[in-house]
């Protein structure tokens, strides 16, 4: 890396060679424009910085994580309020590797049970059975289709395609991988709970291409993070000097404190990742803006179909836009996505729907379902998503209202 009076793009430019000067010059610009006539899933939330920053880490050589995955965990842990941020390769990682050290630091116990959304994605389902514990499923709510209400033992509040889940209980930890910038009154979420997984994939409010993230303020909990995603390792802990003493017989450049993975991140991650964070306030604001004026717009077509408002006393991140059909419309799910297509909107089914209705399910050891279902298999049956973006402006709610309208009243 650069001296630090100096960053590392600075340093290139003063030996001659300015990479954001290249960038700018032979970026396609239209590979990360939206094609006309089109609502896609998402739109690339990079430019030429990000280029820039990925040249310099590989012509200096440096491939594994190192100083600027470092610099992206110290301004990801500040954007969202926590003392730490641990980055992984991918948001289902973060979220293994933050239910594993909650267990290892006896935060919970081996086969406790943790009240799951019926709505959410794969890994968030998943994750909970691999880190040994017990996926407990309930329904979610009509308005939020998150996890409402009090509950009675550890939450995984997964906070819905921006949405933020607003239940509580003796521990809540957050699944955020799709809610980057959403708030519950002035608090970020990855800042609500004990810790919180973020992903950064392509798709999402910000990328490092593949990423992910855990965000915390609990140190003991940080340090089992960072072991869990680097085999197992003592380098990375704040607490090693004393771990190491209490196993001196072992050679402390491979000494290993608690069953890991490898799921570290990469460098060229971390280059992408520091010139994202400061674009996260306006790409929310947008995304904001953009799913309240949806919201309202669609609801004023008077369709068979609801959309999701912003709740009260909550900031919407609007990572994609959901919509229910009603159950009397007279097209099913298949077909309005068909019709959708056709006019070039993208659409998705609403997460992984029911989870406890996809195939996996009766694969997990000891996961049952809790109460009634009846949100989620509307959603199963009904829902779907289309994209939202940054970059998406006036061209792209007429043309999902122009949609909508000829395929509901077709």
């Amino acid at each position: 890396m650069a001296p630090k009076d100096m960053d590392a793009l600075d340093a290139w430019a003063a030996k001659g060679l300015d990479l954001r000067a290249l960038a700018a010059r032979w970026l396609d610009r239209d590979a990360l424009a939206i094609p006309a006539g089109t609502l896609p899933l998402a739109v690339a939330p990079f430019d030429g910085l990000e280029i820039a920053e990925t040249i310099a880490t590989l012509l200096e050589g440096r491939l594994t994580m190192g100083s600027r995955v470092r610099a992206f965990e110290r301004a990801w842990a500040d954007q969202v309020g926590t003392t730490h941020c641990i980055m992984v390769n991918s948001g289902s990682s973060a979220l293994l590797v933050m239910l594993s050290a909650l267990v290892a630091t006896g935060r919970l116990e081996p086969g406790a049970d943790v009240i799951v959304p019926a709505v959410g994605w794969s890994t968030s389902l998943f994750a909970v059975a691999q880190a040994g514990l017990t996926p407990v499923i309930q329904d979610v709510g009509e308005d939020s289709l998150c996890l409402e209400g009090a509950h009675d033992r550890p939450v995984l509040a997964v906070h819905l395609l921006g949405c933020p889940s607003r239940a509580t209980g003796p521990l809540i930890i957050e699944d955020a991988c799709g809610a980057h910038g959403a708030r519950i009154g002035g608090r970020a979420v990855g800042n609500i709970g004990i810790a919180a997984a973020f992903s950064f994939f392509f798709s999402h409010h910000l990328t490092t291409g593949e990423g992910g993230a855990v965000t915390t303020s609990d140190t003991e909990l940080a340090d089992a993070c960072r072991s869990i995603r680097a085999h197992g390792w003592v380098r990375e802990r704040s607490d090693r000097v004393a771990v190491q003493a209490a196993h001196a017989d072992i050679d402390p450049r491979f000494l290993f404190v608690v069953p890991g993975y490898n799921l570290r991140p990469t460098e060229l991650a971390g280059a992408f990742g520091i010139h994202q964070v400061p674009r996260l306030g306006g790409y929310v604001a947008t995304r904001r803006a953009n799913h309240r004026q949806w919201c309202a717009a669609v609801a004023d077509l008077g369709l068979p179909l609801r959309v999701f408002p912003e709740l009260p006393g909550t900031t919407h991140a609007g990572f994609a836009f959901p919509m229910l059909l009603d159950a009397d419309a007279p097209l099913d799910r298949t077909t309005l996505c068909r019709r959708l297509e056709a006019k070039g909107i993208q659409t998705r089914p609403i997460s992984g729907s029911n989870l406890t209705r996809q195939p996996a399910f009766s694969q997990l050891p000891r996961a049952r379902i809790e109460g009634p279902l009846p949100v989620a298999d509307a959603v199963h049956e009904r829902g779907i998503f289309v994209g939202q973006s940054h970059a998406f402006g006036p061209e792209q709610l007429e043309l999902l209202l122009d949609g909508l309208k000829a395929a509901l009243l077709e």
